[in-house]
């Protein structure tokens, strides 16, 4: 969880209180729609909606976080215990009939000041929050009542107010032009609010709208505060409607989104796979809210398409060359990077991952006009190192030195100018994937159906050497970051001595095996690109 860095200057705006989230609901109406997670570790742009709230509270001036859940939420309460905060999170397991009585078994630990209670599956902009929690800190108010004229309620409680936002009664109709907003669920209140509440639970009441409509008879002073919008996540449409919503602002400010497709001479035997990955990417995007446009690399070049942020398979020369020219020039966001690409090139690849100390095979550099070093020992792999693999040559495996004389001529003569010479590894080939900045890692055994040239037959048929995926993840994410290739995948070997050691990395593979979540992973590492950006 990263936080936003708030200076001591600009928490001092805030009134430091406690926070309160009641996320004890049984989330039934998402389970019955297919919605596995519990509600409060439902995600929206990839972070657990209680996650969110924490995190914002902590950004807001929070010295105390303090969350309900019912005696069933297992996950959600074992999710809570291993979260680390800057600040106290108090855990209250205990199921309640209500919100209210939800908002009672908290009162314990909210008495003292003020403070700030929602409902786990609130969502709204932060700018608005903030404004909210600054409002509320320098007013005499007895309460603030986060408030919205957007409806999307199955039960709205209206919220009437009059011209000085003072609020005069909550409705469960609309009753009069009085009743300009519904309840969002946040309220920001302070003792006697809770003085209130007690006298509810020993007359028998029940429902926070029950409850709130008290503070209006006990004559307590409650302003309305209005949101743009605020969305309840009761349903599993609801959560593309949230992830839209937060990102309108991001969307409008950049444009459209441009996905850039790899030539079909870089995707030999892969290039349907390598168009659907992308594709894949886009409609996550578009269903985020974003508009895509998706072009060729060629096309990228001919018609010096421009963008504010792009989402990048290309391999070309010239792509590459303009790619690096957009981030440098125009601050475009590219992912990945036409530099971190230019990395993945044999040669450089081979000399980064080896100068950072990542595990790699024994390794010779052989230049045009070069003579064959003595000391290889065969068999070993002959690999094109100025450029992408486009043709079954590029990566060889050769068995003496007459063989390897004959694939350098060969080399020479296509104009290639670099061979890098890996040492041939006995063991377990092991395929990966993953996604810098999300926890998406997949691995598998090769299969021929996702295969380049077959080559990995060469080392047999895997024999389940034990190996740590979370070291190999670890590998991975290290040479992702070395070559700045956040999208990535790449081939292992697993020697029968436990070792391992990376043979290829790539820059934005085909994902075959894995293709939609790995979609839904990448798509998240754009937003998250976009939002470090700004």
């Amino acid at each position: 969880m990263h936080y936003k860095q708030t200076d001591n200057n600009q928490k001092n705006k805030y009134s430091l209180m406690k926070f309160a989230i009641i996320a004890a609901g049984e989330g039934s109406r998402l389970a019955q729609e297919g919605v596995q997670t519990p509600k409060p570790l439902v995600c929206i742009n990839g972070e657990p909606m209680i996650d969110r709230l924490c995190r914002i509270f902590v950004e807001n001036g929070a010295t105390e976080i303090v969350v309900i859940v019912n005696n069933e939420m297992t996950a959600v309460r074992k999710h809570l215990e291993g979260m680390t905060l800057p600040v106290p999170l108090r855990l209250v397991v205990q199921s309640t009939p209500s919100s209210m009585h939800s908002l009672h078994v908290l009162s314990p630990y909210l008495r003292g000041g003020a403070f700030c209670l929602t409902t786990v599956d609130t969502i709204f902009k932060e700018k608005d929050f903030r404004n909210y929690i600054e409002a509320f800190s320098r007013s005499d108010a007895d309460g603030y009542m986060a408030v919205t004229s957007f409806i999307d309620d199955e039960k709205p409680l209206y919220v009437a107010a009059d011209d000085k936002e003072h609020i005069i009664g909550f409705h469960d109709t609309k009753e009069s032009e009085a009743d300009r907003y519904i309840s969002g669920g946040i309220y920001c209140l302070k003792d006697k609010a809770l003085d209130v509440l007690t006298d509810c639970i020993q007359h028998g009441m029940s429902r926070m709208r029950n409850f709130q409509r008290q503070l209006v008879a006990a004559g307590l002073h409650l302003t309305a505060h209005p949101f743009d919008k605020i969305i309840d996540v009761d349903h599993k449409e609801d959560i593309g409607k949230a992830e839209r919503f937060l990102n309108e602002e991001m969307a409008q400010e950049t444009g459209t989104l441009i996905g850039i497709g790899r030539g079909s001479q870089y995707s030999p035997n892969l290039a349907d796979s390598d168009a659907s990955i992308l594709k894949a990417v886009a409609r996550q995007l578009q269903d985020k809210g974003f508009e895509v446009q998706l072009c060729s690399e060629a096309e990228f070049v001919a018609k010096n398409i421009k963008g504010k942020v792009l989402f990048n398979m290309a391999r070309s020369g010239e792509a590459l060359q303009r790619l690096q020219q957009l981030e440098q020039e125009a601050n475009a966001v590219v992912i990945n990077s036409g530099f971190g690409i230019a990395n993945c090139i044999r040669l450089p690849m081979t000399e980064k991952l080896i100068c950072n100390d990542i595990p790699y095979p024994k390794s010779w550099i052989i230049r045009k006009n070069e003579p064959l070093p003595e000391d290889i020992t065969y068999p070993c792999w002959f690999k094109r190192g100025d450029g992408s693999t486009q043709i079954k040559e590029d990566v060889s495996y050769i068995c003496n030195r007459q063989e390897a004389n004959a694939l350098l001529d060969h080399f020479w003569e296509r104009g290639i100018q670099t061979v890098i010479v890996n040492e041939h590894l006995r063991g377990d080939v092991i395929k990966f994937y993953g996604v810098q900045g999300t926890d998406f890692f997949y691995w598998s055994y090769p299969s021929a159906a996702h295969s380049k040239f077959g080559l990995e037959a060469i080392n047999g048929e895997a024999q389940g050497l034990p190996f740590s995926v979370e070291q190999l993840k670890q590998y991975a994410d290290k040479a992702s970051q070395t070559l700045n290739v956040p999208v990535y995948g790449g081939d292992c070997i697993v020697t029968e001595q436990g070792e391992m050691k990376l043979i290829d990395f790539n820059d934005w593979p085909s994902f075959a095996p894995c293709r939609e979540k790995a979609a839904e992973s990448i798509a998240l590492c754009i937003l998250n690109r976009i939002k470090q950006h700004k």
